[in-house]
């Protein structure tokens, strides 16, 4: 097995939109994912895993600078490997490659979101030395939001 990371290119956008939809379940069109790769590249990296060639992860690192500390925030908003080549390290190497980038770019700290239920994303994350740090909260924004009906 020979596993290759790198950074994705816009010639890369059915690879991406592909894991993506697998992952999220998002169904975007090749060349809308193309022109973000280029349109984002300041603020985010996607890097793909290759196993001989074929991909079967992405790692999405939010990397920018913000007003109220002189490091960069960075972030991996998004891990995803094929059922198929889940255990074997792909994870794992992307994690690596994610925190490399991010000290490479003066980060002091790198954060990841997961879900609460994710128990072997948890395990990843935890053997490479992240550690529990907050409740992350959100809300969708838009007409799809339904009101609480609760008092």
């Amino acid at each position: 097995m020979s596993l290759v990371i790198r950074q994705a290119t816009p010639a890369d956008a059915a690879a991406v939109a592909q894991l993506n939809h697998l992952f999220n379940g998002v169904a975007a069109d090749v060349p809308g994912i193309a022109a973000r790769i280029v349109r984002c590249t300041a603020t985010e990296r996607i890097f793909l895993a290759e196993v001989d060639g074929l991909a079967v992860g992405f790692l999405s690192l939010w990397l920018f600078p913000i007003v109220c500390y002189p490091e960069p925030y960075a972030e991996v908003s998004e891990l995803f490997v094929c059922e198929g080549y889940r255990q074997a390290g792909v994870g794992t190497a992307l994690m690596r490659e994610a925190i490399e980038v991010a000290r490479i770019e003066g980060a002091a700290e790198l954060k990841v979101n997961t879900g609460f239920r994710n128990t072997a994303a948890q395990r990843l994350y935890t053997a490479l030395g992240f550690e529990n740090l907050c409740l992350h909260l959100w809300t969708r924004l838009g007409g799809d939001t339904e009101e609480s009906t609760e008092t």
